[in-house]
């Protein structure tokens, strides 16, 4: 018997693998919802039971939340699509899981907002301390951003009404190492991706709150009070990265977080971050 049940929609995915590559822990457990296949070797993992399927498919959802104790809802269309398919999806998907956690008496409910969300804000809209507050209102790039901030909002209005706790967390660039070098400000790494979680999962926290999913980058100009709220403390720095991109000399007073994402064509699929 395990006293932590914790499922993970979209855990096949480039997160979701980061936050399994971890040894497993005494009474913890982890149930992936996922159309695809865990590779190895989590596929082979005793702690680890997936269940295939999509968030569209509200019986695979039920059925993968039937022993939850918390959930961490990464799944979704993860870059811009058609607005059919991002409502159905990243919308209706989640209130789907919201549903079935809330029918299941879930404690905790960790949804992966991200940068996106807050894609237009640029480094000078940022406060008098030079950081973008962690609960900026939405100011979304594209539909994918636009369905983040609804998320965050249907998060909350679960959780109000509920007896639920949520954390949405703004994700910046989660990436084993950073891809471009504007992105540099806004890298988490999987190290700091996973105490973000466990921190989201374990600490004291509001009904509900956003808490921004970066890592303690040097040229950050995302606040760090929310996740120091919850208890997070983040290690890593992408400085160490930034000689592989000699044109990103500093932080662009003028370039918003949602880099290209606030010029691409609405609706159109990009396999982009």
């Amino acid at each position: 018997m395990s006293d932590r049940v914790v499922m993970i929609t979209g855990g096949a995915g480039t997160i979701g693998r980061m936050l399994l590559d971890r040894p497993a822990r005494e009474r913890w457990r982890s149930v992936v919802l996922d159309p695809t296949p865990l590779p190895e070797p989590f596929a082979s993992r005793g702690d680890v039971e997936q269940v295939l399927g999509s968030l569209t498919d509200a019986d695979a959802v039920r059925h993968a939340m039937r022993e939850a104790t918390d959930v961490v809802h990464l799944g979704a269309l993860s870059t811009e699509d058609e607005w059919e398919a991002i409502l159905d999806v990243n919308v209706t998907g989640t209130r789907t899981v919201l549903d079935a956690a809330e029918e299941h008496g879930v404690g905790r409910f960790v949804y992966a907002s991200s940068n996106h969300a807050v894609g237009f804000y640029a480094p000078s809209d940022a406060g008098p301390d030079g950081r973008l507050a962690d609960d900026a209102p939405p100011r979304p790039d594209t539909y994918y951003g636009w369905s983040k901030a609804a998320g965050e909002a249907l998060v909350r209005l679960y959780c109000e009404r509920g007896s639920m706790r949520g954390v949405a967390l703004r994700i910046g660039h989660c990436f084993p190492e950073p891809l471009t070098g504007p992105r540099l400000p806004v890298w988490l790494s999987p190290g700091d991706a996973r105490g973000l979680v466990d921190a989201s999962l374990h600490h004291d926290i509001e009904p509900f709150q956003i808490v921004w999913g970066v890592s303690a980058n040097a040229r950050s100009w995302c606040s760090l009070e929310g996740g120091r709220r919850i208890g997070f403390a983040p290690q890593d720095d992408s400085e160490r990265y930034a000689d592989r991109f000699p044109d990103a000399a500093g932080v662009d007073p003028d370039e918003p977080l949602g880099a290209h994402f606030v010029h691409m064509p609405l609706g159109q699929s990009s396999a982009v971050r």
